[in-house]
């Protein structure tokens, strides 16, 4: 009676053991510690998540690694999102889920060896890129309008 009792204790632990171990393997929880709202954009299932102050996304699957894009509110313009970082894990951590904070992927913390993050030029509008405002000089008749 004993032996089946330890039996069945040692084959529960091993059971709930490998749930643990396959359950959320190579999973990211990424983290917004800044002050500011930002949008994660899911390039796995191509969803979009607002993070608030705080919150907590997790990305990614038992058999894809996570790919993401976070975006935050363009500085002149609070409700204009551009694009920040590029984050593309490529391996899994040595529980499998990753805690990656958005300060560790501004400040290339030791999280951030297991992505590949690209960050992305500030954001232009295209009126800057027309002729007219690139030189120094427009000739324009503003007398001639009475």
């Amino acid at each position: 009676m004993i032996n089946k009792n330890k039996r069945f204790m040692f084959i529960g632990i091993l059971c709930v053991a490998m749930i643990e171990m396959n359950l959320f393997a190579c999973m990211t929880t990424f983290i917004n510690d800044s002050n500011k709202d930002i949008v994660i954009f899911n390039e796995l299932d191509l969803t979009f998540k607002e993070l608030r102050k705080n919150d907590s996304y997790r990305t990614g699957d038992q058999y894809k690694h996570a790919n993401f894009v976070i975006y935050m509110p363009q500085k002149d313009k609070s409700r204009l999102w551009v694009p920040v970082y590029t984050c593309h894990q490529n391996e899994c951590g040595p529980r499998g889920n990753i805690y990656l904070k958005f300060s560790e992927v501004e400040n290339c913390g030791d999280v951030t060896k297991s992505f590949t993050i690209k960050k992305h030029p500030p954001y232009t509008s295209m009126v800057h890129s027309l002729p007219m405002i690139q030189k120094k000089s427009c000739h324009c008749n503003c007398r001639d309008k009475n």
